[in-house]
C-alpha cells in the first residue's frame, strides 16, 4: 500500500512538470511560416471554373463522381482559413500517398514563446486518409496518439455525428504529387444536411427574428426604398437582442437576411424552415438612388461577415474585371460600394465590442454615413479603356484612385475607432 501511495504522489507531482515541459517544447520563439493568403481575381475565377466543371447538382442522387484539385488551389484555401479563423498561416504539400499540412499560429503574449508551429501528416489508405503524425514544435506524436487529440479538438468545433454524415459521402481520397483526387457519392439531401450542421437552433431563431421584422418593414406602398429605411430598424433590433445575446451572431444573421432580400433571393433557398416564416414583399432597395450599389454593398458585407475581408475584396474586383470584358463595364462606383460594405461587415464581427458599436452606428446612419460620395467616380469602362486610363489593376493611376476611395471610406462613422 505504501508503494502505491508513493507512486500516486509521485505521479501527481510529475504530471504538471511533464505537462509544463511538453508545453515548453511545443511553443517556439520564431514562426515556421510567414506568408499569408493573398486572394486575387484570377484565383476567384479559377475557383468559379472548378465549381462549374464539377457542380454536383447536375448529378443524380447516389451517383459516383470524382473531383481533382491542384495542390496550389488547396494550399491557398487552407492558408486563407488559417488566416481568417485562427490568426495563423498554413501550407499544404501533397506527395504520392501522403499529405503534409504545416501551420503557424500566433499566440497571446506569454513568457514561453509567441508561436505554435504545427505539422500534420496524413497517409493514404484504402478509403479515407489517416493521421500518421502530429508535430507541435519539438513534440512529435504518432498517429495513434494524435488521432484522439484531433477528434477532441474537432468536437469543440463540430459534433462528431455531423462530421460523420459528411464523411459518409466521401469514398476515397487519392494523394498524388501536387494533386488530390476525391471520389464521392452525391446525395441530393447533402445541402440540407450541411445547413443543419452549420446552423444551430439559436441561429435559426435569430434569422427568423430579422425576417419577421423585415416583413413588417416591407409593408409600404413605395416600390422603392432606401437601404437605411430597412437597416436602421434592423440594427435597432440587433442592438436590443444583443443586450442578452451574442452581438456577432446577431449581426451575421441580420446581414444575411438583408443581403438576400436586396437581391430578391428567397431565404428558403438556404433555410427550408423559413417557408413558415412571414415573407417580405419585394421592394427595390437603393443607395445613392441606385439599386446596384445596394447589392454591391450588402453582398460585400455578407462576404466579410461570414468569410473575411480578403475574399470580399477579391470577389468585388473579380466582378468588375468581368464586367469590363463583357458586362456593364468596370465601375469605381461599384468598387466603392464593395469596400464600404466590406468595412461594415468586417467591423460587425470583429469583436463583441466592435459588433455592438457597429449596431449603434448603423441604427442611426443615413446614406451619406454608410456610403461615400461616388458621383464623380469613373464607371462603364471597357477593358481597353480601363487599361488605357488606369494601367489595369497594377497601374499607378488605379492605385491612386483606390486610395482616394479608401480615404473616403475611412471618414465614414463605421470606420472610425
Amino acid at each position: 500500500m505504501k508503494w502505491i501511495a508513493k507512486s500516486l504522489l509521485l505521479t501527481l507531482f510529475l504530471l504538471p512538470v511533464l505537462l509544463g515541459l511538453a508545453l515548453w517544447l511545443a511553443i517556439d520563439d520564431t514562426p515556421k511560416l510567414q506568408t499569408r493568403a493573398d486572394l486575387t481575381p484570377e484565383q476567384i475565377a479559377r475557383g468559379k471554373l472548378i465549381f462549374r466543371q464539377n457542380d454536383p447538382r447536375r448529378l443524380k442522387s447516389g451517383a459516383i463522381a470524382r473531383v481533382v484539385l491542384d495542390q496550389q488551389e488547396l494550399d491557398l484555401a487552407i492558408n486563407y482559413l488559417a488566416n481568417q479563423y485562427a490568426n495563423g498561416v498554413a501550407g499544404l504539400r501533397i506527395d504520392k500517398g501522403r499529405a503534409h499540412i504545416d501551420a503557424t499560429l500566433r499566440l497571446p503574449r506569454n513568457p514561453i514563446g509567441q508561436y505554435l508551429n504545427l505539422t500534420l501528416e496524413f497517409k493514404q489508405t484504402a478509403n479515407l486518409p489517416e493521421v500518421d503524425q502530429l508535430s507541435a514544435g519539438k513534440v512529435r506524436l504518432p498517429g495513434m496518439l494524435a488521432k484522439p487529440l484531433l477528434s477532441l479538438a474537432l468536437n469543440t468545433l463540430q459534433p462528431a455525428a455531423d462530421r460523420q454524415a459528411f464523411a459518409n459521402i466521401v469514398k476515397h481520397v487519392l494523394f498524388q504529387p501536387q494533386r488530390l483526387t476525391v471520389t464521392y457519392r452525391w446525395q441530393a439531401d447533402l445541402p440540407g444536411k450541411l445547413r443543419g450542421a452549420l446552423l444551430t437552433p439559436e441561429d435559426l431563431q435569430r434569422l427568423e427574428a430579422y425576417q419577421r421584422r423585415l416583413a413588417e418593414l416591407s409593408q409600404t406602398d413605395n416600390k422603392s426604398v432606401s437601404l437605411t429605411n430597412l437597416s436602421k430598424p434592423l440594427f435597432i433590433l440587433a442592438l436590443q437582442r444583443s443586450a442578452s445575446g451574442d452581438p456577432i451572431a446577431e449581426n451575421r444573421a441580420l446581414i444575411l437576411v438583408l443581403t438576400l432580400y436586396v437581391n430578391q433571393q428567397r431565404l428558403t433557398k438556404i433555410i427550408p424552415e423559413s417557408r413558415l416564416w412571414p415573407r417580405p414583399l419585394w421592394r427595390q432597395v437603393t443607395l445613392n438612388d441606385r439599386d446596384d450599389l445596394t447589392k454591391h454593398y450588402m453582398v460585400s458585407a455578407m462576404l466579410a461577415a461570414y468569410s473575411g475581408t480578403p475574399l470580399a475584396d477579391a470577389v468585388g474586383l473579380f466582378k468588375e474585371i468581368e464586367d469590363s470584358r463583357s458586362g456593364s463595364g468596370f465601375s469605381f462606383n461599384d468598387l466603392a460600394a464593395d469596400r464600404a460594405g466590406t468595412r461594415m461587415g468586417e467591423q460587425a464581427v470583429a469583436s463583441p465590442a466592435l459588433a455592438r458599436k457597429t449596431q449603434a452606428i448603423m441604427a442611426v446612419a443615413n446614406e451619406n454615413q454608410m456610403m461615400p460620395a461616388t458621383a464623380d467616380l469613373p464607371e462603364s469602362l471597357s477593358e481597353a479603356e480601363f487599361i488605357r486610363r488606369f494601367g489595369g489593376t497594377d497601374g499607378e493611376a488605379y492605385k491612386q484612385l483606390m486610395q482616394d476611395i479608401e480615404n473616403r471610406i475611412a471618414m465614414l462613422p463605421v470606420s472610425r475607432e
